[in-house]
């Protein structure tokens, strides 16, 4: 099936994308012969209609919007305005000095190993989470546990070893334990984890910075828990019990304010915020850096997927969708092999 759909939306002249390298000249992976248009949605109303699908697939979201549903979604709207115009850093998840130094440390290709393995000795706490991941089914077997903590740095590798400090330092700002994370918020950290290795796949394959796509992937959403956490607040203040569709929407419509909030608040350099802007633009020319393009496609991939294999979108959507940014099948399968080859 999808082979129709391919030769339906595609020329065989198409690169396939992924074996391509980020020109100097041309955004994306395609090359500037070969690619029919630049990476960006191509419609702002279908964008958001997929966001919002997204997000309602998340909370599992299948109510219809009736008239008391949007009468709510009024009050909230009112309620959140008046909540965010005094925001303050108190409501924005913190970064604190020490984990932006090894954050830096872990983005920088220069920083010796050496230098990160003392931050880490120096943290109980994430030493800790270490050797809990090391000590997971994926490494070692059950009937083994490691104790050594150089041990432990050994069997992850330096390049895992960035990819697991750096999602326990953003997870440990979104109280992935509170009642608000088991509500929603793991669903969607997994997505964010999900969007950092695309992004991060999608880098490496361009010759971009792999590491820093891997950080703003993990760092996209934040916006979306802590908006989800001031509605759960806000309906503990005695809204009542909200209609499904109201949290979709304002998750929606105000996660992207927010998560500029918070990179604002952390002081992110310069050339780790650009990439979240740019993505969160995302129209055609808008991508500048391959950092943005990673992190555009990862996310966009993710959701797909998620929508694909909730039975949300059909192959033919899938396939349109991906036309609708400007990709292609060929670069979603670099992704998700296993599953266009269960489709087809």
């Amino acid at each position: 099936m999808f082979s129709k759909l391919k030769a339906f939306f595609f020329r065989k002249s198409q690169s396939s994308g992924f074996s391509e390298k980020v020109s100097s000249k041309v955004t994306g992976l395609h090359s500037e012969s070969s690619r029919p248009q630049e990476y960006g949605h191509q419609s702002l109303e279908n964008a958001r209609e997929l966001s919002l699908a997204f997000i309602s697939n998340l909370l599992g979201v299948r109510a219809v919007e009736t008239e008391e549903s949007k009468a709510q979604e009024e009050r909230y709207r009112v309620a959140l305005d008046a909540e965010l115009v005094g925001l303050t850093e108190k409501s924005i998840p913190k970064l604190s000095k020490n984990s932006l130094s090894l954050m830096s440390d872990l983005l920088n290709p220069e920083t010796p190993h050496s230098k990160i393995v003392s931050a880490i000795h120096n943290d109980p706490a994430l030493a800790g989470k270490i050797l809990l991941v090391v000590n997971s089914p994926v490494f070692v077997a059950s009937d083994i546990e490691i104790e050594n903590l150089e041990h432990a740095l050994s069997i992850l590798g330096h390049n895992r070893l960035k990819d697991v400090v750096q999602s326990s330092l953003v997870a440990d700002q979104f109280e992935l334990d509170s009642y608000h994370f088991k509500m929603f918020g793991k669903a969607l950290w997994d997505h964010s984890l999900e969007v950092a290795s695309n992004a991060k796949k999608v880098a490496e394959k361009a010759d971009g910075d792999a590491d820093l796509a891997y950080f703003v992937g993990l760092v996209h959403d934040v916006g979306k828990l802590i908006i989800f956490k001031k509605l759960v607040e806000l309906n503990e203040a005695g809204e009542g019990d909200p209609h499904p569709q109201v949290f979709s929407h304002l998750l929606n419509d105000y996660s992207h304010a927010l998560t500029r909030k918070a990179c604002e608040m952390w002081h992110l350099p310069d050339h780790w915020y650009q990439p979240i802007l740019e993505f969160q633009m995302a129209e055609p020319g808008d991508l500048k850096s391959p950092t943005s393009v990673a992190l555009f496609l990862g996310n966009s991939f993710a959701e797909l997927h998620t929508l694909f294999k909730a039975g949300e979108i059909t192959e033919f959507e899938l396939v349109w969708r991906l036309t609708q940014i400007g990709s292609s099948v060929e670069e979603f399968e670099g992704l998700y092999p296993d599953m266009i080859k269960e489709a087809v």
